[in-house]
């Protein structure tokens, strides 16, 4: 690698740490990620190590590829997040090459400094979004091999004469295979990439070429899938990994959204708490496609609009749903520089660089999901201050939500139980969850017990289950205000 490569590598290394440092809350500036979601992957992935499997003997309904990225957090558990954060930052240095090779794509005579700041800044409205929600989303993840995909089909539409090798198709069945190991969800995005080089293939060498294109596109996503088979398979826990990670997905999950109000939700929604990340993908495929042939068009608007719908059609929507949309926002910021280069700042290009390098880790900052965290002390946390009370090894029931990290900094451990929390399906849709965690509490089985209230709640309304306040007594309570929640520790009555 010569000097100019080794100085790039080290540009992107740099973003990336700066992105995931300020940016993300597994970062060494916060004692702990606040999110549920992030804290499950990481007890999942603490309880893989030490010999429990993920879906038989843990009820957690992300893909199997997710935990495994958290392993090296999980070996280490007393530095919590930060085997997280090299991960995520790895995966950045990725995601930012991938936004530089699709700027070189659609605009061939970008410079390399000027690619480099089209994926710096993409990053940065990526991350400061509302929808990155403070970091380690499966969504997040999913972008890398989102991005590399989306760069092999605009060089595929853009060639005046498109290859269609085998080593590509089989490279992109393999992106979908990661994304499907990730999270299935979005694997809308692939299923528009096969509508587009599917159509162009038949179009131009007929309807066999095409289905031999598929067939190796498939063949890329039974190589991913094989490891799992045979892993799951040989600890006879197959039939957990489909049912907990597809079936329970595609089934439990309650849908009582019309579709008028899914097509609302992307005003209401998506738009006004994105107004930055949204309206820039939505100008950018624009700015990008208008002019070019149908081709072009059809490449960016049916992946993202397939990507979309098959996100949201099951009428659940949390904010982070919307981060795998990023993968679009280089086509803004491309059109941006466009009309940037055409303007007053293409006249003082030294003054208006060294600008740039002043504003953006300010705007990263003041305009990310971590700024109200950034300086809070650990005695902030409601996690460190019921970590006082627990006493490592112990057992803790997180009783009636998602995991809140109480495991993680207080080194307790879950009840020998699938349920270690409750996800969000309603009881209807799964009762053997809310009846397992009540016969932890009827047997106390666990020393502790965290329950957690939104602030305008009452703790009798929300836990009314007699037995719980029969055998458990509070000795803490806490709040965090930035989420509005409110949490309580019980601790088992001693008998007699």
């Amino acid at each position: 690698m010569d000097i100019k490569k080794r100085r790039h590598m080290l540009c992107l290394t740099a973003a990336a740490l700066l992105l995931m440092t300020v940016g993300s809350m597994t970062s060494f500036l916060f004692p702990l990620h606040t999110g549920v979601d992030q804290n499950c992957f990481l007890t999942v992935a603490r309880e893989w190590l030490s010999g429990r499997l993920p879906y038989r003997d843990l009820f957690e309904q992300k893909g199997p590829l997710l935990y495994l990225l958290h392993i090296p957090a999980a070996a280490f558990p007393q530095a919590r997040f930060l085997g997280v954060y090299l991960v995520q930052a790895a995966a950045w240095v990725l995601l930012l090459s991938g936004m530089e090779r699709l700027a070189g794509i659609l605009r061939p005579a970008y410079e390399m400094r000027t690619r480099f700041a089209a994926a710096a800044w993409s990053a940065l409205v990526i991350v400061t979004a509302r929808c990155y929600s403070r970091g380690d989303n499966a969504e997040e993840f999913c972008l890398v091999p989102v991005i590399f995909s989306l760069c092999d089909l605009m060089q595929t539409v853009k060639a005046e004469q498109p290859e269609f090798s085998r080593r590509m198709l089989l490279r992109n069945g393999i992106f979908a295979g990661l994304v499907l190991w990730i999270k299935f969800s979005m694997l809308g995005f692939f299923i528009g990439w096969c509508l587009v080089i599917g159509v162009l293939l038949w179009r131009e060498r007929g309807f066999l070429t095409a289905l031999r294109a598929g067939l190796w596109f498939l063949a890329g996503m039974v190589l991913t899938a094989l490891p799992w088979v045979i892993y799951f398979g040989l600890h006879h826990a197959l039939h957990d990994l489909i049912d907990v990670y597809f079936i329970s997905n595609a089934t439990l999950y309650p849908r009582r959204i019309t579709l008028l109000d899914r097509f609302l939700d992307f005003f209401r929604s998506d738009l006004y708490k994105n107004p930055v990340m949204v309206p820039l993908i939505l100008f950018g495929a624009w700015y990008c496609t208008r002019g070019t042939r149908l081709r072009e068009r059809s490449a960016v608007w049916v992946t993202m609009i397939l990507l979309y719908v098959f996100v949201f059609i099951g009428g659940v929507r949390y904010r982070y749903y919307l981060l795998i949309l990023g993968a679009f926002v280089p086509f803004g910021i491309i059109a941006l520089c466009d009309l940037l280069r055409k303007s007053v700042f293409s006249r003082h290009q030294s003054a208006w660089r060294a600008v740039r390098l002043c504003i953006y880790p300010l705007l990263l900052v003041l305009t990310g999901n971590c700024l109200y965290f950034i300086g809070r002390p650990r005695s902030y946390y409601p996690q460190e201050q019921f970590a006082e009370y627990m006493e490592p090894g112990a057992v803790l029931l997180n009783y009636g939500f998602l995991d809140g990290g109480f495991f993680l900094v207080s080194g307790t451990e879950p009840p020998d139980s699938r349920y270690f929390c409750k996800v969000n399906i309603y009881r209807e849709q799964l009762p053997e969850m809310y009846e397992e965690q009540e016969r932890i509490i009827d047997e106390c089985s666990a020393d502790y017990a965290v329950i957690r209230k939104e602030k305008a709640e009452r703790w009798a309304d929300k836990y009314s289950y007699a037995p719980f306040y029969e055998n458990y007594e509070m000795i803490a309570e806490a709040e965090e205000p930035h989420d509005e929640y409110c949490y309580a520790l019980y601790r088992r009555k001693q008998s007699g």
